[in-house]
């Protein structure tokens, strides 16, 4: 850790975390190359009781998973390379309402309000959230492979399996069908927990840390805060800016915003709308056993990689026979619709080509503001790095750098005023994100094989909150499902968003500024990312598991 002098800038009291009672994925994230995803259905209540209880001491906490990834991260630091033979794996575990219904009593299943999301389920939400009205589509959940429409493939629990080793990761699964296999036979013959789906997740062996359309993913996580103990500097996130600026009360490291852990653990202390630094109460536990606990957002999103590139190519193409778009290209076109170029290197920082360099310096590659020029910050004492030497991004607020519509625009708009209210508004709407893709890349998406094309690749999604409503909903159908909100309008999130209403037509459209202050609009009516399988889960905390659930 860095070390600090004493703050002169007047800095909120944190909490100390419970964090040997919350899951590990939520605050800490298990960060494995290899997972796998079982969905479970419960038959009987005694035996699925009997078996969480078993398999709860297996279950990974927030203090456990830092630990490692802390020692990993500092051996990685000072070997330049990932440490051979450390390896841990991991297991959480989820429920939706359905699944809790079936262990708890009427009365406290109840308490869960009528018309949240979590109860209602995701299948009732998807029309909500944008997806197919057809029923017929890919994308609705009468064709989803999990937790759609098919009471046989809607599952009450959700085991998430992870670990830095393939070996261990499929031994961990094979324990885990044991603990199932084990269970007292039933009358009828079955053991009363069934396991309706396996879903592999793997980071990509040829890009790590990309998805499958080619991107760096996950470089844009908000900084959660919350101590580990009472001891001075002990913060879940580490701070990073010189504690004698004002952005070090906002800030963990440049472009990483202080989150109040309420937004995203039941139980502390959540952030105000009007706000950036001070606190608001926690949000009411109902039940009361909900107190570190998470909603977890699951969706199984299948990529269309050739049709996006193909997409590219002809769309740029065509732009660059136009004055103003004279040097679009396919990377270019690409980069201005997700808002970053393939290695993560954000446009706002790099306008006119890619950097990878940019792109690897976490302390860089997500420091930019769209309405302002984004001033350098000091930094505390980092022995070895040698500073944030980058261009720094200059204001960009008709889009002409960043497109208005582009995805990390649509679902982060920084410091931007929105149609809620200022960038302190902006904050309370972030989620934690911990997904991974599934599915063999592409070698060439645009020279696909008949044999690649029978897989299907993707990712899978995953996402934690208080509130599912005003957070992954509302970045859902609010903002990335509309061609005007955020303003100014410019269009849908290309990469996520999908059309707003029940009608069968799903073109969506962006909006782009040329060099000569042009404008032009493209559409598509393709969906390059189709959900296949999705539902809300509850990560509750050990205690729940111990003394309620199990």
């Amino acid at each position: 850790m860095p070390t600090t002098n004493s703050p002169s800038v007047k800095m909120p009291t944190e909490e100390v975390l419970e964090i040997n009672d919350i899951q590990g994925n939520s605050l800490a994230g298990f960060n494995k190359d290899f997972q796998m995803f079982l969905f479970l259905k419960i038959h009987d209540r005694t035996n699925t009781k009997a078996w969480i209880h078993d398999i709860t001491p297996h279950i990974a906490t927030v203090a456990e998973v830092l630990m490692f990834n802390n020692l990993f991260r500092t051996l990685r630091n000072r070997r330049k390379s990932d440490p051979q033979g450390l390896v841990a794996t991991w297991l959480n575990i989820a429920f939706t309402y359905e699944g809790i219904q079936k262990l708890v009593s009427e009365t406290d299943a109840n308490q869960f309000s009528a018309g949240d999301p979590f109860r209602i389920g995701m299948p009732a939400r998807a029309g909500l959230i944008g997806d197919p009205s057809d029923p017929t589509s890919a994308g609705h959940p009468n064709q989803w492979v999990v937790g759609g429409t098919d009471s046989n493939k809607y599952p009450d629990i959700l085991l998430i399996i992870a670990s830095d080793d393939p070996a261990h990761l499929n031994a961990e699964v094979t324990r885990i069908k044991s603990t199932l296999a084990a269970l007292p036979q039933l009358s009828d013959g079955t053991r009363g927990l069934e396991i309706i789906l396996e879903q592999p997740g793997a980071t990509r062996p040829d890009q790590p840390g990309h998805e499958h359309f080619g991107f760096k993913d996950g470089i844009s996580q908000p900084g959660v805060r919350g101590r580990l103990s009472k001891t001075t500097n002990d913060f879940l996130t580490p701070r990073l800016i010189d504690p004698k600026v004002p952005e070090a009360a906002r800030y963990a490291k440049p472009g990483q915003p202080l989150i109040w852990p309420g937004q995203f653990v039941l139980g502390y202390k959540t952030q105000r709308d009007d706000d950036p630094i001070q606190p608001q109460k926690p949000l009411k536990l109902s039940p009361v056993w909900t107190k570190n606990g998470s909603f977890l957002v699951f969706r199984r999103l299948r990529q269309d990689v050739p049709a996006f590139w193909k997409f590219m190519q002809q769309t740029a193409a065509k732009l660059a026979q136009k004055p103003g778009f004279a040097n679009m290209t396919a990377e270019l076109l690409s980069a201005k619709l997700v808002g970053r170029w393939k290695s993560g290197a954000p446009l706002m920082r790099t306008p006119n080509a890619d950097d990878s360099d940019l792109a690897n310096d976490s302390l860089a590659n997500n420091h930019f503001f769209y309405d302002v020029d984004t001033p350098k910050l000091p930094l505390v004492t980092l022995p070895d790095y040698p500073g944030d030497n980058f261009p720094q991004a200059t204001k960009s607020s008709f889009g002409a750098v960043c497109p208005f519509a582009a995805h990390i625009r649509k679902v982060n708009p920084r410091d931007l005023q929105t149609d809620v209210g200022g960038a302190s508004h902006t904050l309370t709407r972030l989620i934690l994100r911990r997904g991974i893709p599934f599915g063999a890349p592409l070698s060439d998406p645009l020279h696909t094989t008949a044999a690649e094309l029978t897989e299907e690749r993707g990712l899978l999604f995953v996402s934690y909150q208080t509130s599912i409503e005003n957070q992954f909903e509302f970045l859902s159908r609010h903002w990335a499902n509309s061609d005007k909100k955020p303003p100014p309008s410019g269009g849908h999130d290309p990469i996520v968003g999908q059309k707003q209403g029940q009608g069968s037509d799903r073109t969506r459209n962006f909006q782009l500024l040329g060099t000569d202050d042009s404008t032009e609009t493209i559409e598509t009516s393709i969906d390059w990312v189709i959900p296949t399988g999705g539902g809300y889960f509850f990560a509750p905390s050990i205690k729940a598991l111990k003394e309620v659930l199990g």
